[in-house]
């Protein structure tokens, strides 16, 4: 398994998903911060590979290979080490593997086959092949950032007119996705990338979707931007739910306190109760735990950072 091969300050088909809002991980303005950063300069790479993608990589080809004599697919490469460019779009990819498909492929649940969006695929040519490995449930139609949206971009960067993508779940499961190119999802991605370049020119970020999301995209303060007055109907608005669910936050925090130290009087040392609210029967536990011994931990030096405050910080004034 090469390192990455695509640019860092270009949309490449793994990153299309979170570009169309449509990954759990990412955020349009996580993407557009990376590569506004990587321009800059200033672009920190902490990305830190787990033990479940360690296990995707080394899986990779065991995977490919099978998916592919499912299909009856020939001529397969496994073991690409350069990256694909689209001929007019700033849209880089990687290929995990491709094969050469002959004729007609119709969806097969007992080889795991399953056609997307028409009943039938031809598959004549050569066609992408994106491998994944997931713990999650098998599913009729994978997740879009399980591979669909990635695996449209990749065609595009490779003229395919069919891909697939092969998914093994919970490590028994291998189910092969079949896509033909989509026309009206490509024409999707290449909006995006367009509109994703225009941003990264005008530092204009994306609706924030977020807390976490605003910081993304506002990292730093501006120290000779003046006090702003929310004098906005839907800014006010905000100010109004945010001091509402602080207070309730509170109100709901002291309950709690209140109802655990009650409950702790009446386990003592037992362990566990049980008890009826409504028409629901509750189990209520205080079990001990074990803390793991650990070495004495020295923690290093570190230099002064200043970074954007990630929650905002109400105070109420006098009028």
């Amino acid at each position: 398994m090469v390192g990455k091969l695509t640019p860092d300050n270009m949309i490449s088909a793994s990153v299309v998903p979170a570009l169309l809002n449509a990954s759990p991980y990412q955020t349009p303005n996580d993407v557009l911060h990376k590569a506004i950063a990587v321009e800059e300069g200033t672009y920190v790479d902490t990305f830190k590979q787990n033990e479940a993608m360690s296990w995707g990589d080394a899986l990779e080809p065991v995977i490919l290979a099978r998916a592919a004599d499912r299909l009856g697919v020939t001529d397969t490469k496994f073991d690409y080490d350069k990256a694909f460019f689209h001929a007019d779009l700033p849209l880089a990819c990687s290929l995990d593997g491709s094969g050469v498909g002959s004729g007609i492929v119709k969806t097969d649940t007992d080889k795991g086959i399953y056609c997307i969006n028409a009943e039938e695929i031809d598959i004549t040519g050569r066609g992408v092949l994106e491998a994944k490995n997931t713990g999650n449930r098998p599913e009729i139609v994978p997740a879009p950032y399980r591979g669909p949206l990635q695996l449209q971009a990749q065609m595009m960067c490779t003229d395919a007119k069919w891909g697939a993508v092969c998914v093994l779940y919970g490590g028994n499961e291998l189910r092969i996705f079949v896509y033909q190119a989509q026309a009206e999802t490509q024409q999707m991605i290449a909006d995006a990338i367009l509109d994703f370049e225009q941003r990264k020119k005008d530092f204009d970020w994306y609706p924030i979707l977020s807390s976490g999301d605003g910081n993304t995209a506002y990292p730093r303060v501006d120290s000779g931007a003046p006090e702003l007055e929310l004098d906005d109907t839907e800014a006010l608005s905000y100010l109004e739910d945010l001091v509402e669910a602080k207070k309730q936050k509170k109100i709901a925090e002291h309950k709690i306190s209140e109802a655990e130290a009650g409950l702790k009087e009446f386990l003592g040392s037992h362990e566990k109760a049980t008890g009826l609210v409504g028409n629901t029967l509750y189990r209520v536990a205080w079990p001990m735990r074990t803390k793991k011994a650990s070495p004495e931990k020295v923690t290093p030096a570190q230099p002064e950072t200043r970074v954007r405050q990630s929650t905002l910080t109400i105070r109420e004034l006098s009028t």
